[in-house]
């Protein structure tokens, strides 16, 4: 007999299905442009917020402090740059995206039955967002956003890329590398979710598919981390202390190639592992210039204020995500949502990794390895928007892992089913009396 497949919970559905809506449609409410998965997350945070602090077999956890405490400081810092009214509009819309996002992954996913129901969930996801990019990396032109610019009459800034005789496609996200990071941080997650070595390469397959299409290097790069984590976890399976080993070994082969190049192996990495060589030795200033920046602004960052930099660099683009954090928010803001990463990526080890059940340990290692790519990946690219909140759904996603359901709490729940079943009055059975002596 077939086990029935547990449901998506329908809020999860709800939010997936907004990161996949175009920013066309979004709501406009008193000035304020509010896009799909922003109201999807004004209408959940509220439930999530609630269930967090009354659900029994949740414990608010150090980490779900951190990334608290990073939300309320992004919403002061951004006051105090931009004033009041902005600095909440501005400040507001990043805490509702990461702290809304997070808990609605981190309340509603309880166990590894909801956990691999999400997973098909995205691949969904995945697939549909695949589907709607591949004519435009065919045809060379950004369909979606051009067709619903002309039904809304808003123009979303796109503009038509190529490289190696292809587009670059957008599909329903701001940019090209969105969704490419979109479809690329679940290939670890999925590969130790799945059951078989057929699914393994079906979904590995549908990933870096529909990740090429949108022509990035830095969702490229994150394919080809997990990869590399893949292999390297089955080669070395069976030695101990083989993470201490790694990184000797890795910080070796660092100090090595110091000694005998030219130019510093981050320089090679950057121009010669991208696409585009220029756009790693750009990308190289901005995190020179942009520490100059953090350097001079260390505690409140320069809010939304234009940042110090060579005349030559026209662009006020940073494309690194805890670099942005780091410059507009200050060196407490950036400590803060590191420490709730670290804090939670260690429980994960701690009770995923060490658990008795192998199912969770695979699925630990899977998010785990995911996580370090997205992470690595938020170096050179920066998170806005529907990626904004995608990257702090993704931590949400290992909160049952990290603050699994308490056993006393389930005893307890199962001692007091079976009171209530023993209360209930019993059925009045009538006693046959035939053939009984009768009183006189």
């Amino acid at each position: 007999m077939t086990k029935a497949l547990t449901a998506t919970p329908k809020p999860v559905i709800f939010l997936i299905a907004a990161f996949l809506c175009p920013t066309e449609f979004s709501l406009y409410l008193d000035g304020l442009r509010i896009p799909p998965h922003r109201l999807a997350l004004l209408i959940l945070m509220p439930i999530a917020l609630a269930r967090l602090t009354m659900q029994r077999n949740l414990k608010i956890r150090g980490y779900d402090f951190a990334f608290i405490a990073f939300s309320i400081w992004t919403v002061a810092v951004f006051m105090h740059h931009q004033g009041q009214s902005d600095g909440l509009v501005y400040g507001g819309s990043l805490a509702l995206d990461g702290l809304g996002a997070y808990l609605v992954a981190r309340t509603w996913i309880r166990d590894a039955a909801q956990f691999h129901a999400v997973l098909r969930t995205m691949s969904y996801a995945i697939i549909a967002a695949a589907v709607i990019a591949l004519p435009e990396t065919l045809f060379g032109q950004t369909f979606t956003h051009d067709a619903l610019a002309a039904i809304t009459g808003y123009v979303h800034p796109t503009a038509v890329e190529t490289r190696l005789g292809l587009t670059r496609a957008y599909g329903t996200f701001d940019h090209p590398i969105h969704y490419g990071t979109f479809c690329a941080t679940l290939l670890a997650q999925f590969w130790y979710a799945s059951t078989s070595v057929r699914q393994k390469r079906k979904r590995a397959a549908l990933l870096i598919g529909a990740t090429l299409l949108g022509l990035s290097s830095a969702p490229i790069l994150c394919l080809a981390l997990q990869t590399a984590m893949l292999i390297w976890e089955r080669l070395t399976r069976g030695i101990p202390n083989r993470t201490a080993l790694t990184l000797s070994v890795l910080v070796g082969l660092y100090i090595g190639a110091s000694l005998v190049m030219t130019r510093s192996p981050i320089n090679l990495i950057a121009t010669g592992m991208t696409l585009d060589s220029w756009t790693g030795y750009y990308r190289l200033q901005i995190w020179e210039n942009g520490l100059n920046n953090v350097y001079a602004n260390p505690w409140l960052g320069i809010g939304l204020n234009d940042w110090e930099r060579p005349w030559w660099m026209v662009s006020p683009t940073v494309d690194a995500f805890w670099l942005v954090v780091a410059m507009r928010e200050g060196i407490p803001g950036i400590a803060m949502l590191v420490l709730g990463v670290a804090l939670i990526m260690r429980a994960v080890v701690t009770r995923g990794l060490r658990h008795s059940d192998i199912e969770t340990r695979r699925l630990a290692r899977g998010w785990i390895m995911s996580m370090i790519a997205l992470a690595l990946i938020g170096c050179t690219v920066h998170f806005w928007n529907v990626l904004y909140a995608f990257f702090f759904f993704f931590i949400g996603l290992a909160g049952w892992i990290a603050d699994p359901v308490r056993v006393r709490a389930a005893a307890r729940q199962s001692r007091k089913r079976a009171q209530r079943e023993t209360r209930m009055p019993y059925p009045i059975v009538p006693v046959p009396t035939a053939g009984l002596p009768q009183p006189a």
